[in-house]
């Protein structure tokens, strides 16, 4: 297991060079780059090519990789033509990453009512697949993240057996549905092993501890060699002390 920063509000006012060199000092492998919220760092599907070089030369002085290029970009909307314009999106930000050496693209589903769950099923499927045959002529793996209302294993299950390519999985965003009982058992033994990467949350707080401690031996378990994203949402006044300390709870998880 690698663990990496992303950029969801602790880091979402810093600029690219910090990010990295707080990321390295913290000590992650990766910096997880969120997109489509105009956050500092420069990386957005529509980010000028000829300013390429320049992002990668920051990446490439530094010690820590871009594990993630983590688009918003999403498939549930009933018009069509929003949804190829979401492929055509996605598949820029593939080549994007392509270019800086990162192998892994994350997309949302992202919501449904129970009129439309069907159809939005339908077009997620229908979107990774297309998303997913382009990724793998690059060795890039796109991911869903198991978000909105594709927290839902079900319907999250069914897109993943629908595309049914080996480099399409799920980002698991620690919502631990179906866990009522406390044990990670039912919803890990059908997600774990299409899970790609995971983005954790308040991994201290003690209603979900217990849970994220059975997560992360379930995953030493299968020997998951993906990231471990820290999204913990801090915004106080000790960015550095916080994101160490989370480190310093991943690595004692799996020790």
């Amino acid at each position: 297991m690698k663990w990496a920063l992303n950029t969801y509000q602790t880091c979402q006012d810093w600029e690219l060079k910090r990010i990295l060199d707080v990321a390295e000092a913290t000590g992650y492998h990766g910096v997880e780059l969120l997109m489509d919220y105009k956050q500092k760092h420069g990386f957005e599907w529509d980010t000028p090519k000829d300013a390429w070089d320049g992002l990668k030369s920051q990446v490439d002085a530094s010690g820590v990789v871009i594990s993630s290029l983590t688009s918003c970009q999403n498939f549930h909307s009933e018009n069509a033509s929003d949804r190829v314009e979401t492929v055509r999106r996605v598949t820029r930000v593939i080549d994007m990453a392509e270019f800086m050496e990162c192998d892994h693209v994350r997309v949302l589903g992202d919501r449904y009512s129970d009129e439309n769950r069907d159809a939005v099923v339908g077009y997620v499927t229908e979107g990774l697949k297309a998303l997913g045959n382009y990724a793998g002529e690059k060795d890039i793996t796109v991911s869903i993240e198991m978000h909105g209302s594709f927290t839902d294993p079900d319907s999250a299950m069914e897109v993943i057996e629908g595309v049914h390519l080996p480099n399409v999985g799920f980002v698991f965003n620690s919502q631990f549905i179906g866990c009522d009982a406390g044990s990670i058992e039912p919803l890990f033994s059908r997600v774990a092993p299409h899970i790609t990467s995971v983005h954790t949350h308040k991994v201290e707080a003690s209603e979900t501890f217990e849970l994220y401690r059975q997560m992360f031996e379930w995953l030493n378990r299968i020997g998951f060699s993906g990231y471990i994203s820290n999204e913990c949402a801090y915004t106080g006044p000790d960015p550095e002390k916080v994101l160490a300390l989370y480190v310093g709870l991943f690595k004692a998880f799996v020790q």
